[in-house]
């Protein structure tokens, strides 16, 4: 009999706050199954990188890939914030000085070749035990696609990947970004899978989850939790006869070296993030629930970039306001931190008084959202370009009246072109955009478009 462990970490999001103590963990716990003579591996489940983070962003992604090589991982799949909010060269290039695998089956170039910097599956030998991981990531098409990238539906690519592991290893383990439902499909649908490890949804799964026969485990997001999961194999039997998975509060001292680490590299992003896009001959102060210039020039840019009849944005996406005198890429980087694209949608004029009536609600503006990359407190007020209105009380509620574009009323049905964020195409914030046709901008995301319009007014 052979123990074999695994340590797992998923959706750090660039939240380095444990990584020290993370790092002393799994140094002391590695230590000790090295000493016992019992074999590991650690792995990481995509959206490690997140760039809200000043490290991410002024490093495109090579802080985090030099951590992941710090701290001895052995193999990463990738997320949806290492697929699709950096550009194609940049993910191309991020993971070149990786000292791990990284295992992605279900991306590929246009051509139909799968990228150089991963594979489909990995071997790993433990201690004289195969142990196939196979790697699968969430398919976002519409924003792959628009990279340059043709990403697969994974359930179909895992198929004929499993089938032909299971006569290769004697333990298979699927790395999973793509979410729980789907990894309880997986365990509930195909044979031969002995531990799903997921991501993406950000599970907390203290003792992970049995499906069928396969165990399922998560540890959560942001390096709150460490996972271990233990699978003891009969080497005689050539079977697995337990499987174990718990999570792990970190509460070690953090490992100094890791620390000084992390806090150069955040510097080394910010100094890469010093260059002047704009100099400002006024303050912008900025309010989540009214109008101001700042969110203005943003809908504003919205309107332009997009070539759209009307520019929206929420409030909220700009967390603070710039002073006078020069404004870095680090500034703007500061108040729009979040990983969002434009995108472009047609809807009827009778839709759009819909939606500025659900804007002039109090519990739309002060809704803490998160997730669909929303980094910041709350969604805000609805701020227009191109469109104007007036209000009266009904009630608790304020209602438009006499609503514009451009100046001229609106018509109800009559279709008009909207510039606003992608996070409207996701939730169920504004229905009329959730069921419209939608055209997304990448790479650019929407602190381009800011800096791009306060250099044009500067």
């Amino acid at each position: 009999m052979i123990s074999l462990h695994f340590f797992h970490t998923n959706d750090l999001h660039s939240h380095f706050d444990h990584w020290g103590s993370l790092v002393s963990y799994l140094n002391l716990e590695r230590h000790r199954l090295r000493e016992e003579g019992e074999p590991y591996l650690t792995l990481d489940l995509g959206d490690h990188m997140d760039r809200v983070n000043p490290m991410t962003e002024g490093l495109l992604g090579k802080g985090n890939v030099k951590l992941l090589n710090d701290a001895n991982y052995d193999a990463v799949t990738i997320g949806n914030n290492e697929g699709i909010t950096f550009t194609k060269d940049t993910l191309n290039t991020v993971y070149n000085d990786r000292t791990f695998d990284v295992v992605l089956a279900n991306l590929f170039e246009e051509t139909g070749e799968r990228p150089d910097w991963c594979r489909p599956y990995v071997i790993k030998n433990m201690a004289g035990v195969k142990v196939g991981l196979i790697g699968l990531t969430a398919a976002f098409s519409k924003f792959y696609g628009q990279l340059g990238w043709d990403i697969r539906d994974p359930f179909s690519v895992l198929k004929p990947l499993l089938e032909k592991l299971r006569t290769e290893t004697d333990v298979v383990v699927l790395l999973s970004h793509v979410g729980l439902p789907f990894d309880e499909r997986i365990a509930e649908e195909l044979d031969g899978i002995d531990v799903i490890i997921g991501a993406h949804t950000h599970h907390v799964l203290e003792q992970g989850m049995i499906v069928g026969s396969t165990l399922i485990a998560q540890a959560g997001k942001f390096g709150r939790f460490a996972g271990h999961i233990v699978l003891e194999y009969d080497e005689k039997k050539h079977q697995v006869t337990y499987k174990g998975a718990d999570l792990v509060t970190l509460r070690e001292t953090p490992d100094q070296t890791t620390e000084d680490e992390v806090r150069r590299l955040t510097a080394e992003g910010r100094a890469n993030m010093q260059q002047e896009v704009a100099r400002l001959d006024h303050a912008l102060p900025v309010s989540w629930f009214e109008d101001t210039e700042l969110t203005l020039i943003m809908a504003d840019a919205l309107k332009k970039w997009c070539r759209a009849d009307i520019g929206l944005v929420n409030a909220g996406v700009i967390l603070g306001g710039l002073e006078a005198g020069p404004v870095t890429k680090f500034d703007v980087h500061h108040i729009c931190p979040h990983p969002i694209n434009p995108c472009k949608v047609q809807v009827t004029g009778r839709e759009i008084v819909q939606m500025i009536q659900l804007g002039l609600r109090k519990e739309f503006q002060t809704y803490a959202l998160k997730g669909f990359g929303f980094r910041g407190k709350v969604l805000g007020k609805l701020v227009f370009s191109n469109l104007t209105y007036g209000t009266r009380s009904n009630g608790d509620l304020q209602e438009p009246y006499g609503v514009r574009i451009g100046g001229i009323p609106i018509q109800m049905n009559d279709r008009y072109s909207i510039g606003t964020i992608d996070v409207f195409t996701f939730g169920t914030f504004l229905p009329p955009i959730v069921r419209a046709d939608q055209r997304y901008f990448l790479p650019e995301t929407l602190r381009d478009l800011l800096a791009w319009r306060l250099n044009k007014l500067a």
